[in-house]
């Protein structure tokens, strides 16, 4: 059973505002999903952001996105100068209907890119016409891929990775709460920064306490390594008290921010991960990630998730 203390800290007027507001209880489940997001689905009116889905998009659906509309917008440009007629068009070379469309598709991707090579080129009032529309939204096309390219690039990349454990594990001559973070970016990280955010429903409550733990180092100048986060339960933790069976029964989750300088773009990066009962291993502490070799350090990144169950 959780002691009075522990229920005193159920107290709402004591909550800290994580930004869910004080509503937010236990019947709404975890806060934050695995893959960082908020667990939230916003329904009803809405304005959709057709930029931000775009930006959002991996590498390869973002080209093949591009490259499918690329080739749709010339067929149809390619349709309207065959229904038009080809005979429009200066230097295409009569043949089958097959034939006809395919050489006013190319005129379309010269017209589209405004390459105009000049072996083909509009002689009726449509078909330049038609030619002069299209060049207009090739050039507002290339403008807004241009943007959205730009803009993929700006995007600093989210390249703190965490483990997928929280560990209760000795510490000192006390236990702690300890999670470990590395950087699998060639990049160098400067002056980074990490909060580590605890969230729990108290027993005979339906209202969600929030906390930010005080950690030991929360702040360091330089992150060549892994780095592993560790809040001591000591007499001022306001964990201390509670026992295994109480972390894992009530929706406990611990919320890890952490925000860094990336040397590279030269912007801040922000990311964030949570840990719920799932994640939670007790009596454990973490394996080293590193070893030396020909006197250089070698980060092993696929080793961030290894631990060692203690006696």
């Amino acid at each position: 059973m959780i002691n009075k203390a522990n229920q005193d800290n159920g107290n709402l007027k004591n909550a800290e505002d994580s930004g869910f507001g004080k509503s937010y209880s236990a019947q709404f489940g975890r806060m934050i999903l695995p893959n960082g997001r908020f667990n939230i689905v916003r329904v009803g009116k809405k304005t959709h952001s057709w930029f931000h889905e775009l930006i959002n998009l991996t590498w390869p659906v973002f080209l093949l996105l591009i490259f499918v509309f690329y080739c749709l917008i010339n067929f149809f440009f390619a349709g309207a100068y065959f229904l038009l007629g080809p005979e429009q068009i200066n230097g295409i070379s009569p043949g089958p209907d097959w034939s006809l469309f395919l050489q006013c598709y190319f005129f379309s991707v010269q017209s589209f890119t405004t390459v105009g090579y000049g072996g083909l080129h509009p002689i009726g009032f449509g078909a330049s016409f038609l030619a002069g529309v299209e060049a207009l939204s090739g050039l507002l096309t290339f403008a807004i891929f241009t943007g959205l390219v730009y803009s993929k690039f700006s995007i600093p990349g989210k390249h703190i990775i965490a483990s997928n454990k929280l560990l209760f594990a000795p510490y000192k001559e006390i236990k702690s709460v300890q999670v470990r973070i590395a950087n699998e970016n060639q990049y160098d990280l400067l002056d980074i920064e990490a909060n580590l955010i605890v969230a729990y429903i108290p027993e005979q409550s339906n209202i969600r306490v929030v906390r930010t733990l005080p950690l030991e180092i929360k702040k360091i100048a330089m992150f060549p390594l892994s780095w592993t986060l560790v809040h001591p339960l000591n007499e001022e933790s306001e964990l201390k008290n509670f026992s295994k069976e109480e972390f894992m029964n009530l929706n406990f989750e611990f919320i890890l921010l952490v925000s860094a300088y990336d040397e590279g773009t030269g912007r801040t990066i922000k990311s964030i991960h949570s840990f719920d009962h799932n994640s939670f291993v007790f009596n454990a502490k973490f394996k080293p990630m590193f070893d030396l070799k020909d006197g250089r350090t070698f980060l092993h990144l696929d080793k961030i998730n290894e631990i060692e169950i203690l006696d």
